[in-house]
């Protein structure tokens, strides 16, 4: 009866071990010059399974495609994106990806101000408001490498009147799908806001 026990129990183990649950959400909008359709990939696993490693697990990548109207020229330009969560309130702008590989790589630094926890003077991790990540010097051939994966797949900045498509880089951790949004342009009747559905 034990050996059965033990058999269950590591069997579900190794089930629960490799069942990595993947978090993704598609969501389309549009205004008077564009369609914007974007699948967020929420989970280091579905960003290894898109780009092929996790990114430390400090990232989330959103998919977009951009299809402009009735032959209007559109300027394409990542800062017009904003990532923002109902949780808390906090808002991140899509990171570059020299930002995240190369000559300069991204950190997630363990800060406590003014005291640990438990302590009247603790006020929890310093805010950052474009994520918890902070640049620091490297320049490894990964690095190099990762940095060449991640431009060739980022959504390029251009003029077009063509249909686009490539990757943003948002860093933002332990997000339900549920309470992001991402916003692309600015505050008006031509911004478009987009709340996700599983996928």
């Amino acid at each position: 009866m034990k050996t059965r026990l033990f058999i269950l129990v590591a069997a579900t183990a190794v089930f629960l071990a490799g069942s990595d649950k993947k978090v993704v959400g598609s969501a389309r909008g549009e205004n008077q010059d564009l369609t914007l359709e974007v699948t967020l990939y929420l989970d280091p696993a579905s960003v290894k399974d898109l780009i092929g490693t996790e990114l430390g697990g400090h990232f989330m990548l959103a998919a977009v495609k951009m299809e402009p109207k009735y032959g209007k020229q559109i300027t394409i330009d990542r800062d017009d994106f904003q990532l923002r969560t109902d949780k808390d309130g906090e808002k991140t702008k899509p990171f570059a990806p020299t930002e995240i590989a190369g000559g300069a790589t991204l950190v997630v630094p363990q800060r406590r101000v003014a005291g640990g926890e438990g302590s009247p003077l603790y006020l929890g991790p310093a805010p950052n408001e474009n994520g918890p990540a902070v640049l620091k010097n490297g320049d490894s051939a990964g690095d190099r490498t990762l940095e060449k994966v991640l431009t060739e797949r980022v959504l390029a900045e251009k003029k077009t009147d063509q249909p686009a498509s490539g990757l943003l880089y948002f860093s933002m951790e332990k997000q339900k799908l549920k309470d992001l949004e991402l916003i692309y342009g600015a505050r008006g009747e031509n911004q478009i806001s987009l709340r996700f559905k599983p996928r």
